[in-house]
């Protein structure tokens, strides 16, 4: 006689097959839909329990939290605060800036982020660091290997002091001063310079202004030091003729005074000039005779060709070349902007300078004559002092982003910083010294900090 338990036995296998010819449309299956699940669920479930427990028995013996601040050279940033550390000789000291930790760490050193959690019981010391170092450093890609730009105050105002605007974004737009025109500038003794062929030609006589158009202008008032970045042109001056208003040789039917300028224009080709000498007419260039005819008493004397044949000639031509062609020259208008320097690197030792006009809102001069040092955040430029002085080891600078100027100690703190291996720009000493001066950057100055 069955029992009840049969009956529970036969009514399972009979729902068993319905299911299987329900779900797999095959009464006679010996699988029970879903077993597999069933069993891979509960599996999975034991593995999970498994894992927890093993994670959980390993945090329990091994204590967690990075220890990252034990790196060799490592630079530690707190995530939280954005406080630096150095670890060192088993202690977490804070640098003000990423600078001094750099030259603590030396070139291996490498900045790593870590939390709070990983440093609470790491033992602090003392802040160790250059105060006032820069911040942070430039890339060596964001490096700026030049042109800068030197401007002159005295472009907005009539009596500046000797500082200079300086634009170290080598972007900036400026406007070469073009071949056929000049500037005038003053330096602070009131001595005039015309600024014209790359040159910087001393203005040793008012007759020279005049006979170039520019009586009236303004000059620029510009530092020594400015105008000695360019090269020296000739002192511009009428020539001095010897025995000048004596009595001369006959020149057209006529006695002349010795400096009588003469005129000649024939029919075909260029004017023939000339003025008078001893021992005849000498000829001039167009320069030579437009200064010697402002400062002159009379106008020039007109001659046709038999007058130039008959007259006896001078054997002395050095009119002809002691002066360069600025006869055809104009004065440029600066309007709003301001007169500047382009300077940039010629050679490793040396440097060029170029005169161009900045808008003024670029020129790192304020509308009041008050000057700065502009420099596009995130750059800074490495630079060597010249003319160098004789010593082995050069006078090596970092300029940073604010445009304050930082002199590395020496090859080791280069190389610390991670500028060894990049090209130094050669930068005039002169100017340098202009710059807002940072402290002495060091790297025997913080490892005698880090190991008092």
């Amino acid at each position: 006689m069955q029992t009840q338990r049969d009956h529970v036995h036969a009514h399972t296998f009979m729902m068993g097959r319905l299911s299987s010819a329900l779900v797999q449309g095959d009464p006679t299956s010996a699988e029970i839909p879903g077993r597999r699940a069933q069993t891979g669920l509960l599996i999975g479930i034991i593995l999970v329990v498994l894992v927890a427990g093993g994670f959980a028995v390993y945090g329990w013996i091994v204590p967690g939290g990075s220890k990252a601040f034990r790196q060799a050279g490592a630079i530690l940033v707190e995530k939280e605060s954005g406080t630096r550390y150095v670890y060192l000789n088993g202690v977490l000291h804070p640098t003000p800036n990423l600078t001094s930790a750099m030259l603590i760490q030396g070139n291996a050193a490498k900045v790593k982020l870590i939390s709070r959690n990983s440093l609470k019981d790491v033992p602090r010391g003392a802040a160790i660091g250059i105060a006032g170092a820069p911040q942070s450093l430039p890339a060596a890609d964001a490096l700026v290997p030049g042109p800068w730009l030197t401007c002159l105050p005295g472009s907005v105002i009539d009596n500046p002091g000797p500082q200079l605007g300086v634009n170290l974004d080598p972007r900036t737009d400026n406007a070469p001063l073009p071949g056929d025109r000049f500037a005038v500038a003053q330096n602070a003794k009131g001595v005039p310079y015309l600024l014209a062929e790359g040159r910087k030609f001393r203005v040793a006589d008012d007759a020279v202004l005049v006979a170039l158009g520019a009586a009236n202008v303004r000059p620029i008032r510009a530092p020594q030091v400015w105008l000695d970045w360019l090269p020296d042109g000739e002192a511009l001056a009428p020539a001095a003729i010897p025995g000048a208003g004596t009595k001369g040789p006959e020149v057209g039917g006529e006695r002349r005074a010795i400096g009588t300028l003469f005129r000649q224009k024939p029919a075909a080709g260029e004017e023939q000039l000339f003025v008078l000498r001893r021992d005849g007419l000498a000829p001039m260039s167009r320069t030579e005779f437009l200064f010697a005819d402002a400062k002159g008493a009379g106008a020039p004397v007109e001659l046709d060709a038999a007058a130039v044949v008959d007259a006896p000639k001078s054997e002395d031509r050095s009119l002809t070349s002691r002066l360069p062609d600025l006869a055809g020259l104009r004065w440029q208008d600066p309007g709003r902007a301001v007169l500047c320097l382009r300077q940039q690197p010629a050679s490793a030792d040396s440097f060029s300078s170029t005169v161009v006009y900045v808008p003024q809102d670029r020129s790192a001069v304020d509308p009041d004559g008050r000057t700065s040092v502009y420099a596009r955040p995130g750059t800074g430029m490495v630079v060597v002092a010249v003319p160098k002085e004789s010593r082995i080891t050069p006078e090596v600078s970092l300029i940073s982003e604010e445009g304050t100027a930082f002199t590395l100690a020496d090859s080791a703190t280069v190389s610390a910083l991670k500028f060894d291996k990049i090209g130094l720009v050669p930068f005039p000493k002169s100017l340098l010294a202009t710059l807002p001066q940072g402290p002495l950057l060091s790297r025997e100055a913080v490892s005698g900090l880090a190991g008092r």
